[in-house]
């Protein structure tokens, strides 16, 4: 193959990329618009009904944790969106597995909760749990889920 050959299958193949990004770009900003734009117009939500809003997204997040949906981790950011800075700084080298831990120990399950949900053993979460602890430097006379309430508040 010539090297004008190789340079028009390079071009194709640039072109090709730009559209599946630019196609891409508007099927996610077309979805996100659908989502979150606002049904009732121009009309500004009451207080309950915002806190209705936010009460539906606690427990869609409650149940797609329950089911161990891959979209957990991406609706719970949405809710939380400066929990996964505010963790990071807390140690940089989580891994997104332990963020997820994290986001499930944040909510309040339990060990036992999350071993059903995420189909693992109850000595595999402890063992998870006590790994988090070391990584994250949390005292071991606190409770985690009460430590990391409180320094992500912070």
């Amino acid at each position: 193959m010539s090297l004008k050959q190789n340079k028009k299958k390079y071009r194709k193949k640039i072109k090709i990329d730009y559209i599946t990004i630019g196609g891409f770009t508007v099927a996610v900003s077309l979805i996100y618009y659908l989502l979150f734009s606002s049904s009732g117009g121009n009309k500004e939500k009451t207080g309950e009904s915002i806190e209705k809003s936010k009460h539906q997204a606690f427990d869609e997040i409650i149940q797609l944790a329950k089911d161990n949906r891959p979209e957990f981790w991406a609706h719970f950011q949405e809710q939380y969106p400066d929990f996964r800075k505010k963790i990071l700084k807390l140690n940089s080298n989580l891994k997104v597995s332990e963020l997820i831990f994290c986001a499930y120990i944040f909510l309040g399950f339990t060990t036992k909760d999350i071993a059903k949900y995420t189909f693992k053993a109850v000595q595999t979460i402890k063992n998870n749990k006590n790994n988090l602890r070391k990584r994250l430097n949390v005292p071991t006379q606190h409770d985690t889920t009460l430590w990391l309430r409180k320094k992500l508040e912070e």
